[in-house]
């Protein structure tokens, strides 16, 4: 996504994860922005929000930053903002509007759905939403399913997160609803159509699941 130009020092702080001050910087002259420079300034701003936890105020932002936009990754952020301050039908609606937008664009928008899918279930796991998550973890596993590779540098390609990620985030998701044994179901059901790598993976977690859960003989 590019950078506006005006806006390289606030970048650079943000980057520097001084984010109240480029939140401040930003915010001193964001009336004076237009066009590309004004959207790109509200994203920074939400961003900084973002990144010092102030959930609602970084929706606000990440709202004006969509108004038009055609980027899926300004959606993705009004996504996960609305899901940290708990707005789940803002959520849903932004990330619908993520979905559309890769369709119309092949799938071709930077960094994949995928990965997007990916960042926004994440959110959902981390605020406890797990009846909103679970779908999205089957879509995942279901894409899994149909390029069946396990390797790094293919799924990296194919614009897929590392199956140890997905997998991580899987098994955090059925450990913190205590639902260990319905993960171990899961898991077996996704182990069933992956290479072998994949199925050793799969294993792994679900050992680390069992003992978890205190299932394990």
């Amino acid at each position: 996504m590019a950078r506006s130009e005006v806006l390289e020092r606030q970048w650079a702080l943000y980057y520097d994860k001084e984010y109240a001050l480029a939140f401040e910087e930003t915010l001193a002259f964001v009336d004076k922005l237009q066009g590309s420079d004004l959207r790109d300034a509200q994203r920074l701003l939400g961003l900084a929000c973002l990144r010092q936890q102030q959930y609602t105020q970084a929706s606000l932002w990440f709202k004006k930053a969509c108004q038009g936009s055609e980027n899926a990754g300004d959606w993705l952020n009004l996504a996960t903002s609305s899901a940290l301050h708990s707005d789940m039908e803002l959520s849903a609606q932004a990330f619908e509007q993520v979905r559309l937008i890769q369709q119309a664009a092949r799938y071709h928008q930077g960094p994949g759905f995928y990965r997007q899918l990916f960042g926004y279930a994440s959110a959902l796991c981390e605020k406890g939403e797990y009846q909103h998550l679970q779908p999205l973890l089957d879509e995942l596993a279901q894409a899994y399913h149909r390029v069946h590779s396990t390797d790094t540098a293919f799924l990296y390609v194919v614009g897929l997160p590392f199956l140890s990620s997905f997998l991580a985030l899987a098994a955090h998701r059925f450990d913190k609803a205590n639902e260990h044994a319905k993960g171990i179901r899961w898991l077996q059901a996704l182990g069933k159509g992956l290479d072998e790598d994949g199925q050793r993976q799969v294993a792994k977690t679900a050992r680390k699941l069992l003992e978890r859960g205190g299932l394990a003989p």
